[in-house]
């Protein structure tokens, strides 16, 4: 029964680390081909009004996205790891959440404010959104970490008092 866990906990990794990989392709393709970078004029109305704000909006959103996509990546490959070698709650996947969860809130925020900043005739900074749906998903990314800390430390216990 513990091989057939062990499997399928391997297949839901896999399809979860390859939907992250295909993310962060999305997510490159897409600022290249709005920003105009290629040449063409892209889907971005770049005013010099506000292109400070605009290029950090741009940037905090790929970089951010990136970010917390790799993150989970890394998350998933240490669990996997530590798993085999026989560490159900590695260490040092608690600090990986809560920087996922830090990379997602700036991202989201980023991604919430893309079209009133970076694709509408006239940008402004005058209409900042933060939805509620990206704080309850940081929110439960950083209950997740603490609950994590805490499976550590009762593992961390439990091996030694064996």
């Amino acid at each position: 029964m513990e091989k057939r866990i062990s499997k399928s906990l391997m297949g839901v990794v896999i399809v979860a680390m390859v939907i992250c990989a295909v993310h962060i392709v999305h997510l490159m393709l897409q600022s290249w081909f709005t920003s105009g970078i290629d040449g063409s004029t892209g889907e971005i109305n770049w005013n010099e009004d506000v292109l400070t704000f605009q290029i950090i909006v741009f940037g905090c959103r790929l970089l951010f996205n990136v970010a917390y996509n790799i993150f989970i990546i890394l998350f998933l490959i240490k669990s996997l790891k530590a798993l085999k070698e026989g560490t159900l709650f590695p260490k040092g996947n608690v600090a990986l959440l809560y920087a996922t969860a830090g990379c997602f809130f700036i991202g989201k925020l980023c991604d919430d404010n893309f079209g009133n900043i970076l694709l509408t005739d006239t940008p402004t900074c005058s209409r900042f959104e933060i939805e509620t749906g990206g704080i309850l998903i940081t929110l439960m990314f950083i209950i997740f970490a603490m609950i994590y800390k805490i499976a550590v430390n009762v593992s961390e216990e439990n091996n030694l008092t064996i």
